[in-house]
């Protein structure tokens, strides 16, 4: 055999040599850190029951969940595990630097997002989620599923009575259904004038209510809002935002009212005039002071918004009606 022949074959055999002890060094490394691993997430004592489901805390300090077998099912993972569904599992953990809670299914996928800071029981199964960001309650039902397409500043809840509050908007409503039932609400529609009147107005009939939900009296509200700050400012460019093109004519203000303002809001009412058709009025009491040649005047009017359902099911303003009471002159100190 040539010595470059043994040269070649001595290189060979000191490379096997060499990928053998890399080989073997991998080997308990992995074996290491897998046991390591192991003992972190080895279950140190049982925290609670949930049926059949037990939460563990590990060696680590965070909590997982064994079936009744035993088996791992959910990993310690998470600093706390709140309620077990048969689709979810309610968690909380700190995600970056911030404690939230949120929910995940047995294969570990998010189904409900981390945003909440608290999570509470109600009662009868229901569940309110406070927004970590803003402050705000979302309402779940026993499978944290929203009951609600919208989020409210409280929620409170009693003897199977529910009420939520938000933008000057309370609502109760009886949740002994299948479905939650509107049973009163109360508004604040904001005339924004220098006084910023305010005028709370309530709803309790059952046969209204039986038709209105709480967006349709939203959108009522909103649109006697926004109609009587474009009556005030004298700007009805935004009218198409609250009616409909065929109903313009019957919004024109008032001649009577060129120049005026706004000094109280009283005697709310709410009707039906037909199927689909409400009557919301209230007395206004106005100033006029910028009359050329004349004293200022002062006087009530009577004010009616009709709202009818379009062709979408949304509450319109088709109408407004000032019936006005005699003016009288009056003279300022």
């Amino acid at each position: 055999m040539s010595n470059h022949a043994r040269f070649l074959i001595s290189m060979l055999f000191i490379a096997v040599i060499l990928l053998c002890v890399v080989l073997t060094r991998f080997y308990f490394d992995v074996t290491k850190n897998t046991e390591s691993y192991a003992r972190e997430n080895r279950v140190a004592s049982i925290v609670r029951s949930f049926g059949n489901m037990q939460v563990f805390e590990s060696m680590n300090g965070l909590c997982g969940i064994l079936d009744a077998s035993s088996a791992v099912v959910i990993e310690p993972e998470w600093t706390e595990i709140l309620d077990i569904t048969s689709d979810m599992v309610l968690v909380s953990g700190r995600l970056d630097g911030t404690m939230l809670i949120g929910g995940i299914d047995y294969e570990e996928n998010v189904v409900l997002p981390f945003v909440f800071r608290s999570m509470e029981k109600l009662g009868d199964g229901y569940h309110v989620g406070v927004v970590d960001a803003d402050g705000r309650r979302i309402l779940y039902d026993r499978h944290y599923q929203p009951v609600f397409r919208e989020s409210f500043e409280s929620v409170s809840y009693y003897n199977k009575l529910l009420e939520t509050e938000s933008d000057g908007c309370r609502f109760s409503y009886d949740m002994s259904g299948d479905v939650p039932a509107l049973r009163s609400a109360e508004l604040a529609c904001q005339v924004r004038t220098a006084e910023n009147l305010t005028l709370r107005w309530k709803i309790a009939n059952q046969v209204y209510l039986s038709d209105l939900s709480a967006a349709d009296l939203r959108s009522i509200n909103h649109h006697a809002q926004a109609y009587m700050q474009m009556l005030e400012q004298n700007d009805f460019r935004r009218l198409s935002e609250i009616s409909n093109s065929e109903y313009f004519n019957n919004l024109e203000k008032p001649g009577i009212l060129a120049e005026y303002r706004f000094e109280n809001i009283s005697r709310f009412s709410f009707s039906r005039r037909e199927s689909g058709a409400y009557d919301f009025a209230f007395r206004l009491s106005y100033h006029i002071d910028a009359i050329p040649e004349a004293e200022p005047v002062s006087g009530r009017a009577d004010v009616h918004f009709y709202f009818r359902r379009n062709a979408e099911n949304q509450m319109i303003l088709t109408a407004a009606d000032f019936r006005f009471e005699n003016a009288s002159s009056v003279t300022e100190e």
